[in-house]
This record gives structure tokens, C-alpha cells and sequence, in this order.
């Protein structure tokens, strides 16, 4: 009987988000603990990337799932689940990092001790950014410089390049227009350039007095 059990729950792993709702609504408590299982990772995932504090994840990520088995039963579909989730992730994410001050200068704080993403952006002095491979000193103050960031830019940085997600998705997400969503993150680009003009507008700029001659 137990190993019956333990291969149903193996094959719910792989069933639509939909169905497990629905099991769950039906009383099925497994449902929960697959839904838990299969979302739990990118929530935390983009939860720290928002308050880039290690020890605040673990409870950022029960709260949402409590927020999660809340709410569910009014959850209509107008969104898909991932998207709804991630818009509770965000918002309890920015919350807590409000709460805490997690925005502090870079030279206040040392960040916690995880590996952070390996492709981090960096901005050329064109309209768009460019991903680079940065190691060393320099990924590690790429990553300060992400910290420094106030929650809500960490937040529409995070959903676009780190997630990858479209304008759309993260329009739903936020619950804001799309032209909304544009503008943080021209914002958001900004402030981060700003931090991390020491890093790769040293170089250029000494390439830049070359070039004149200067």
C-alpha cells in the first residue's frame, strides 16, 4: 500500500497545476505538498534575489505558501499559477525587504554568503543591455551593487533577466500596465549603471582618452 502511495505522488509531480488545485480544493492534502514541492524552488530563487538576505528566505518562502493555501480557494485562473505565485513572492519579498532596510549603501554591508547568479548585466552606453560572464572581484561587486538596489528595482530586474519573462507576464505579475513595467525598468537599469560604472566605465573611459589622444 505505501509503495502505491509513494508512486501516485511520483506521477502527480507531473500533472498540471490545474489538476493539483483542484485535487487539493477536494481535500487531497498531497496536492498541496506537490504544488509546494514544485514551486517552492523559484519562489525562494526570486525571493532572494529581492532581499538578497539568505536568512530571510526560508520564512519569506513558508509565508507565501501559507499566503498560497489562504487564498487558493478564490484563486480563478484569470492568471496562470506560476504568475499568481510569483506575484505573492514579490510582494511579500518587497515587504520584507522594506521592513528590514534592505537597501542599504554598499560600502555599509557584506552580502550573504551565496553564489550568486554567474550571467550578472552590465549596460554599454547604448539603449540595451548586454549580458556578460563575470568573475572574481568583479562578479562580487556586481552582486553589492544589485543589494544596493531598492526592493522594487531588484524585483523588475530579477522577473526580466533573471526569470526571463516577458513585459507581459510580469505587467500580470505586478498588476500594472505594461508601459509600467517599461519604465521601472529603465529605472531600474539606471540606478544599477550608476553602481556599476566603477566597474566597467573605468576601462572605457580610459579606452575613450586613448582614442582622443588625450
Amino acid at each position: 500500500m505505501a509503495k502505491k502511495e509513494t508512486a501516485d505522488k511520483k506521477e502527480w509531480s507531473h500533472l498540471d497545476d490545474a489538476i493539483l488545485i483542484t485535487a487539493h480544493l477536494k481535500g487531497n492534502s498531497e496536492a498541496f505538498e506537490v504544488l509546494f514541492k514544485k514551486h517552492s524552488g523559484n519562489v525562494a530563487k526570486l525571493a532572494y534575489s529581492i532581499v538578497k538576505d539568505a536568512s530571510l528566505v526560508e520564512d519569506i518562502v513558508q509565508d507565501v505558501f501559507l499566503l498560497i493555501h489562504r487564498y487558493l480557494p478564490k484563486f480563478r485562473g484569470q492568471a496562470s499559477f506560476k504568475t499568481w505565485v510569483y506575484r505573492i513572492t514579490v510582494n511579500e519579498a518587497v515587504r520584507q525587504a522594506n521592513k528590514a532596510k534592505r537597501w542599504v549603501s554598499i560600502a555599509d554591508r557584506d552580502i550573504e554568503e551565496v553564489v550568486p547568479p554567474p550571467t550578472l548585466m552590465i549596460f554599454n552606453h547604448g539603449p540595451s543591455p548586454e549580458r556578460v560572464l563575470l568573475e572574481g572581484e568583479q562578479r562580487r561587486i556586481v552582486h553589492h551593487s544589485l543589494a544596493a538596489l531598492k526592493p522594487h528595482h531588484r524585483a523588475i530586474l530579477s522577473l526580466y533577466y533573471l526569470e526571463d519573462l516577458p513585459i507581459a507576464q510580469i505587467a500580470e505579475i505586478l498588476e500594472i500596465p505594461e508601459g509600467s513595467v517599461k519604465s521601472r525598468l529603465f529605472y531600474a537599469r539606471a540606478s544599477l549603471k550608476k553602481l556599476l560604472d566603477p566597474i566597467v566605465g573605468g576601462d572605457r573611459s580610459e579606452q575613450d582618452k586613448a582614442s582622443h589622444g588625450l
